[in-house]
């Protein structure tokens, strides 16, 4: 047996060896709800930090990202800008969330929601956008570990045990100690995380001789005249944003459709990938952090910053490596490769299986260094493990408790939980092996669900205008339209449908929330009600006693739109066509300014711009700072029960 495999069972077996004991350490320590789902509201500000970026970006960027980058080329790696996007989305609902949360004892998004709208229909809606997007997103996490144990194990183990293999030890160790072992494992597996991104980049860069090379080989890539994959885009598109809208023309429906990335279809793609940060999951993580002043750091230098550079400098590197290593056949006939180290049938419709198969190279050279970034890769997809837990807590406390066993006791909650802990990896497992031919396209329809609570959210954050009939109806319009615009859609409806997915390079998410607000917009304005709107008056007054409105802040609030609209215009919207050729021709390496693709260096300005922007909303616009006043709670659970 190669060295490799004695490597593998070692490191993974120590490993999850590890992940349990957390587990069983920390068992005792859980009496109540509120310390196994939301940490006792007592989660220090290091670790949201460091949990929440986790949560957000791990197993997306160490897999997922990647391999589309990879088969779309730099036009893609513009979304990488979402991890200013993400933060902007955070500036705007985590901190008033948290206030809401701490002050009424809710402990699920869904309470706070039902409760603010005085609605049980709402209740059930935000419950199922929960399980609506965790369980394709568990299953897309456990579809990518099953992949990765397979293709480095030679298929000694079966992707479908790697699969099992994974999610039975997140149920494990969840069931023992709740979100207590996520804080422990989650802050070590996210250091393990951004290694094995960033040694990834170091092999890639290697690999394809280097910085230089790398740039110089690109420029090459741009005067192909064969078709992209599956599109009518010849290889200019690798190295330019092709335009701003389009009809999407597929030339064999039998392949896999990535996307024109036209800048709507950046912009909007962008917007689905927040779908993760208004979640109801990640909601839960927001209601156990300690203090509101934690937002802030995460957003301005944990994701704007830190993740931002790796995203940019390293995922970007890897995806773009890889299409010379022998990844993609049209570059391989075209003499434009480095070496074939890869199998070349990774692009179009194996794209998933890009970082499993460069870990592997790894493997023949040294098992050491194999082992570690195999356990990193793990770590990157055990980071969301909360979305088992969160989703457990939603349905126990909003569906069990609420509906058919309102008495019951800390215990039964936790024990429903743990049940349902296994029944949602269960199921998970099911969509994971049936769907194992369109692995990211369940990421995608899963966080398009999630960016339907967009309108609740903004519902409860500012504006009371917006009824119960308006929301509830807003949501199941939003839905209906993900699946109709979603590739999910096309498999359910077949010919009905006469549209490919993601209509005019507009992402589902977008769809679904255009409707979602029509509808929304149009009910609430037919069902005023002076009682409804007086009791939602309550929670926001409560929110404007207690945010500090400064008459300097004040007279910065217009400045702020301002430059929140061009940068959107200019890093992700029309105004990105700039980048194309603003330092240099894409096929003319002799004109780049910089030594590298004017559209990278584009994505670099407006990177660093993003930086600047979220600090300047999230401090000095004090949006996600600690409020001044302090936050007396009525109940540490809104409807616990000794």
């Amino acid at each position: 047996m190669p060295a490799k495999i004695y490597s593998l069972i070692i490191f993974l077996s120590l490993y999850w060896i590890y992940c349990i004991y957390c587990g069983f350490k920390n068992h005792k320590k859980i009496t109540t709800p509120v310390d196994f789902f939301i940490f006792g509201r007592y989660m220090p500000a290091w670790v949201y930090s460091v949990v929440a970026t986790g949560v957000i970006f791990s197993g997306w960027i160490f897999f997922a990202q990647p391999s589309l980058i990879l088969l779309n080329g730099f036009p893609f790696s513009t979304t990488s800008l979402y991890v200013i996007a993400a933060s902007l989305i955070g500036i705007l609902f985590l901190k008033r969330q948290w206030m809401l949360s701490k002050k009424f004892g809710f402990i699920t998004p869904s309470e706070m929601i039902a409760t603010y709208f005085k609605s049980d229909l709402i209740r059930i809606l935000i419950v199922i956008i929960t399980m609506g997007f965790a369980i394709p997103f568990i299953a897309m996490q456990l579809s990518l570990a099953g992949a990765l144990i397979s293709i480095v194990s030679d298929d000694i183990i079966g992707a479908g045990s790697g699969s099992i293999l994974l999610g039975a030890v997140i149920c494990v160790y969840l069931s023992l100690s709740g979100i207590r072992t996520v804080v422990y494992i989650d802050t070590f597996q996210f250091l393990l995380t951004i290694f094995g991104i960033i040694a990834l980049g170091f092999v890639s860069y290697d690999l394809v001789g280097g910085w230089d090379l790398l740039n110089e080989s690109s420029s090459r890539i741009s005067s192909l005249k064969q078709n992209l994959f599956n599109l009518k885009e010849s290889y200019a598109s690798y190295l330019s944003v092709p335009g701003t809208i389009k009809i999407v023309e597929i030339l064999d429906s039998g392949l896999s459709y990535g996307g024109i990335w036209t800048t709507s279809m950046i912009l909007t793609f962008v917007f689905g990938l927040c779908g993760i940060v208004m979640s109801p999951s990640f909601s839960m993580l927001v209601f156990s952090s300690r203090e509101a002043g934690a937002f802030g750091g995460q957003q301005v230098w944990f994701s704007s910053f830190f993740i931002g550079l790796i995203l940019i400098f390293f995922t970007t590197a890897i995806g773009i490596g890889s299409i010379f290593l022998g990844a993609n056949n049209i570059i391989n006939e075209s003499g434009n490769n480095i070496s074939n180290i890869l199998p070349g049938n990774i692009v179009p419709n194996q794209i998933e299986t890009l970082v499993p198969h460069l870990i592997n190279v790894i493997g023949s050279y040294s098992p050491l260094f194999f082992g570690l970034l195999l356990i990193c890769g793990i770590a990157s997809l055990q980071s969301t493990s909360i979305l088992y837990l969160s989703s457990s807590a939603i349905f126990t406390r909003d569906i069990l408790k609420r509906f058919f066993i309102k008495n019951m006791t800390n215990q039964e909650q936790i024990f429903s939980s743990r049940i349902l802990l296994l029944i949602i990896f269960i199921v998970s497992l099911v969509l994971s092996i049936q769907s194992s031919n369109v692995i990211l396209s369940l990421g995608s329809f899963s966080l398009s669900i999630a960016c339907q609570m967009f309108v609740p959210l903004i519902a409860v954050c500012y504006f009371p205008w917006f009824t119960k009939q308006g929301v509830a109806l807003g949501i199941v319009v939003g839905i209906i339209a993900v699946f109709f615009t979603e590739g999910v859609g096309q498999i359910m409806f077949g010919d009905f449908i006469k549209w490919n997915k993601w209509p005019l390079t507009i992402h589902s998410s977008v769809w679904g929330v255009l409707f979602n607000l029509a509808g929304a917009l149009t009910i609430s304005f037919i069902t005023q009600d002076t009682k409804e709107t007086n009791h939602k008056y309550k929670f926001h007054e409560f929110i404007n006693e207690h945010k500090h409105i400064s008459l300097k802040r004040r007279s910065l609030k217009p400045s702020a739109w301002i430059v929140v609209i061009a940068w959107i215009f200019f890093a992700l919207g029309p105004g990105a066509i700039i980048g194309n050729e603003m330092f240099g021709r894409p096929i003319n390496v002799e004109s780049w300014s910089f030594g590298m693709p004017s559209i990278w260096v584009w994505q670099i300005i407006f990177w660093l711009l993003g930086v600047v922007l979220v600090w300047f909303l999230a401090f000095k616009m004090e949006m996600s700072t600690q409020p001044e006043k302090n936050i007396i709670s009525q109940t540490d659970d809104i409807s616990g029960r000794v």
